[in-house]
């Protein structure tokens, strides 16, 4: 697996993330773009300013995904901002540390209520991961 990437697809008062990347820092920091992305397409990275850092537990890394994803979108309803610079340091299948850094964007498309575990997994495949994410928006 060469890189990460997602896709959407569109479910009734739901969105579905399909998720692929070469290893699980990599796909934490893709579902974190991809949530941008799907809040505020035009939102840019901020390129400058400071870092918040995120530290996460969970029993899983599905669990983790769900949890990493909601503790951005609080961040996101608490800030106003969306973040789009995401930087995931350390993670395995219970833990996560990464950085993140706000910026706000020009508007936002989508309300994304929370991450559920409704068709959840997180799984190794073709020598990397992939995941299914349903989000409530």
């Amino acid at each position: 697996m060469d890189g990460a990437s997602h896709r959407f697809e569109d479910h009734t008062s739901e969105v579905q993330v399909h998720l692929r990347a070469p290893d699980l820092p990599a796909l934490y920091r893709e579902a974190g773009l991809a949530l941008a992305e799907l809040m505020a397409p035009a939102a840019q990275p901020a390129g400058a300013g400071d870092w918040d850092e995120v530290a996460l537990e969970a029993r899983d890394a599905a669990a983790l995904l769900v949890d990493w994803i909601d503790e951005l979108i609080y961040r996101v309803d608490t800030t106003g901002q969306v973040f789009a610079d995401v930087e995931v340091d350390r993670a395995d299948a219970r833990s996560l540390r990464a950085r993140v850094r706000g910026s706000t964007p020009p508007e936002f498309q989508t309300a994304v209520k929370a991450a559920t575990f409704h068709d959840l997994h997180v799984e190794r495949a073709d020598g990397g991961w992939e995941a299914r994410l349903v989000l409530d928006v």
